[in-house]
This record gives C-alpha cells, structure tokens and sequence, in this order.
C-alpha cells in the first residue's frame, strides 16, 4: 500500500498525480475514477501531516468520489458546480504535472550555460547612491503602503464538534441494563445533566423497544417515573 513518507511530505496534488504515474494513467476523468481508492486508502494512512493540508486533501478526495460515483451510476446527474469541480481537478493536475516537469529541468540546469556572468565587475566598489527628492517622510510612507499590502495570514475560526448521539447504540445500552437489572428508571437511565439530546435519543430508543416487543414500560400517573421492565410475554 502506498504510504506518505512524513520526512518529504507532498500535498494533494503531489500525492493524487504520483498515483496516476504509477498506475501509468492519463490525467481525465476515467483514470481519476481509478486510483480513487488508493488516494482514499492514503489519506486514511495519514498520520500528523500539516493541519492547513488538510482540506486540500479533503477537496481533492470528495471530487475523485464524485467522479467515481459519475463512473459507477451512469444516470448520476451532477450540478453546474459539480461538473466544474471535476474539470478544475483535472486542470490543476494537467498544469501541476506541468510546472513538476519544469522544476526538475530548471533543478537540473541551473548553473549552466550562463548568459550574463558578473566577472566583469570583480574588484570594483559601490556607492550608495540618494534617490533624488527622497525624505524620511516618503520613505515611512513607501514603507507603510508596502506593509499595509503584504497578504496577511488567514486564522481559521476553531470550531467545536457536538458529540453525536446513536440511536442504535443508546438501544443496545437499554438492552444491556434491562438484562442485568428487573427494573430501571427512564429518569435514572436518561439525566438531562448529559444533555438533552441524550434524553431525547433515549426516549426514541424505548418507543423503538417498545416496537419490536422487547420492553414494557409503566406509570402510575401523570409526570410519574417511567418504569421500564423486559417484557416476558
């Protein structure tokens, strides 16, 4: 299986194009649909790659499944947004593949067959020469424009993550204490200290129970605890 190696980490693009040139695949829409699962199968290897990386590399996977999905469900109708997403990705790895190629000519050149050399002014002196009409002033207002135009770094909001409550987990939960105990409590069960989510999923669990016969429950009167007990019928 393809692993990233952490030391010489690569972005999406990096990953995604070298899949393909090792499967020896064009970059469309049909070989994307190819080396789904391996990009998919590498993101899950990841382990402590940049946290900024991370939604390429999500952009990127959420894309190559939509194509996959295009490919394996003919009658799929994509949206005008979805369609573009598609042909952007190839895109951008047709011109990656590009500017990859040009770096390892330039890497592999450089330093060679040089047109200018600046032997001709080995021993000469320079002088600072003052920009006619230049003041402090001019120059503290050049230099803020220029600060005032550098790009400024992006903090992205943290956002909390609300625990999610299953259904089905809460069901084998109450199954697991009516066999251990005769009777319990919905109230003692279900406190709305955990939340009232839990209360909620708690209750839809027992009308689920209920359904399929394996509870009953009990109340004497209104407002009264719910009593819940296996039912023996």
């Amino acid at each position: 299986m393809y692993r990233v190696k952490l030391s010489q980490f690569e972005g999406p693009l990096a990953a995604l194009l070298d899949l393909i040139e090792k499967r020896k695949l064009s970059i469309n829409e049909i070989s994307l649909a190819k080396v789904t699962d391996q990009y998919v199968e590498y993101l899950k290897s990841l382990e402590g790659f940049p946290m900024e990386e991370v939604a390429g590399f999500i952009a990127v996977a959420s894309t190559l499944l939509l194509i996959k999905s295009s490919s394996l469900i003919p009658s799929l109708e994509l949206s005008e947004e979805e369609t573009g997403d598609i042909k952007d990705l190839e895109r951008r790895l047709k011109l990656y593949k590009l500017m990859k190629g040009a770096t390892f000519i330039l890497g592999k050149n450089f330093g060679k067959n040089l047109m200018f050399g600046r032997e001709a002014f080995l021993g000469c002196s320079f002088d600072f020469l003052e920009p006619k009409g230049a003041t402090k002033e001019k120059l503290f207002s050049a230099l803020s424009m220029i600060v005032k135009n550098l790009p400024q770094k992006e903090i992205l909001p943290n956002a909390l993550v609300k625990k999610t409550v299953s259904l089905e987990k809460k069901i084998s939960e109450i199954i697991s204490r009516i066999q251990k105990q005769i009777e319990i409590s919905f109230s003692e069960a279900f406190s709305e200290k955990n939340g009232k989510i839990e209360v909620i999923v708690g209750f839809l669990a027992i009308l689920e129970l209920i359904k399929r016969g394996f509870v009953a429950v009990e109340q004497a009167a209104t407002f009264d605890s719910i009593k819940i007990k296996k039912n023996i019928a």
